[in-house]
């Protein structure tokens, strides 16, 4: 039941280049004509030129050796209406992660040591949404998980700009709600500087507005509460790559600092997505040691009184639709969320 997706070069867009300089990649499973799911690519970040030079020579850095299908052989992408309701019939366009900037930078070409490298995560983002031709789209999901879900939180309102208007627009980022800590916010600053990509171009113009550092809005913590287009974020708060980058070797292997950490996320995405009388988000929150749907398998076993997250994304999606959310003003404690309770464990 999962799809088989035909791959489409942007070659056609002579921006549209990896880091390595050859033509940016997505991959096109074909389903409903007017209803589209966009699912972008994790895969970490280059955080200086050498380690960008390094990325440069894989698979998350060119796609010399893409093949020309790919099984979209995940959670997100099964035809099962009973394990995917909402996204079985869309139209799914999943696009290779190859820039090292979340999609994001405007710097190219930038030699160093003996190579040229290409930041053009804007304009492969920009040439992706041309060549989709999204004229006759109704209803647009625009996602990713890790780094392709912190791109979804941090540009989502540039993204939906990007989709004719007369389509419905949601944002669904699955692990990609990261916290303000700041060795790790740090490490982003190359990826949004002058010097590095150059990556500010797509972040929300608000939240720059607030913050002095615009690596910040690249973190979900500090860029949700600025979003306009709705959102659906799936979580776990013992995220294991949370675990591995945003807690020091002494608290990942504490049980009481990582349940602190745990119960700050769970904080954070609820006053972030659902305070200032924003019910029209939504969200998962699990407590599974994952990280986007890794060790998880169909059917999911993840679910908060029977309901799963995709059938929780399908459940608020309609409800959106039919003006449920919009016509609430609530506080978060009554907003659109499921929330599993407990400490860690195997999903």
């Amino acid at each position: 039941m999962f799809a088989v997706a035909q791959g489409r070069s942007l070659a056609a867009y002579p921006l549209a280049k990896c880091l390595d300089g050859t033509p940016a990649r997505y991959y096109l499973s074909k389903g409903s004509s007017n209803h589209v799911f966009v699912f972008f690519e994790g895969g970490g970040f280059c955080k200086d030129l050498a380690d960008c030079q390094a990325r440069a020579s894989t698979y998350l850095g060119s796609s010399l050796q893409d093949p020309p299908t790919k099984k979209l052989d995940r959670p997100y992408f099964t035809r099962s209406i009973v394990d995917n309701p909402l996204l079985s019939s869309f139209t799914f366009a999943y696009v290779r992660y190859c820039d090292g900037g979340y999609f994001s930078g405007e710097r190219s070409p930038v030699a160093y040591n003996g190579s040229t490298l290409h930041f053009n995560g804007r304009w492969i983002t920009e040439a992706l949404f041309a060549d989709l031709r999204l004229t006759d789209a109704a209803h647009v999901v625009i996602g990713g998980c890790s780094a392709g879900g912190i791109r979804t939180l941090a540009h989502i309102d540039a993204l939906r700009a990007m989709v004719p208007s007369s389509a419905a627009v949601v944002g669904f980022a699955d692990s990609g709600f990261y916290m303000d800590v700041p060795f790790f916010t740090d490490l982003k600053r190359f990826v949004v500087s002058p010097s590095g990509q150059n990556a500010t171009g797509l972040l929300n113009s608000a939240c720059l507005a607030a913050h002095h550092r615009a690596e910040e809005c690249l973190i979900a913590q500090r860029a949700v509460q600025f979003i306009r287009t709705p959102t659906f974020v799936w979580q776990s708060r013992y995220d294991a790559d949370q675990k591995l980058c945003e807690l020091s070797p002494a608290c990942a292997s504490s049980p009481q600092c990582v349940d602190a950490y745990a119960r700050n996320l769970s904080w954070s995405i609820h006053v972030g997505l659902f305070g200032r009388h924003r019910p029209h988000h939504g969200a998962f929150i699990d407590t599974c040691e994952r990280h986007c749907d890794d060790g998880l398998r169909l059917p999911l076993r993840v679910a908060v009184s029977g309901v799963t997250p995709f059938q929780a994304f399908a459940i608020w999606h309609r409800d959106l639709q039919s003006n449920q959310h919009l016509n609430k003003t609530m506080p978060w404690e009554q907003g659109p969320l499921w929330e599993m309770q407990g400490g860690s464990h195997q999903c």
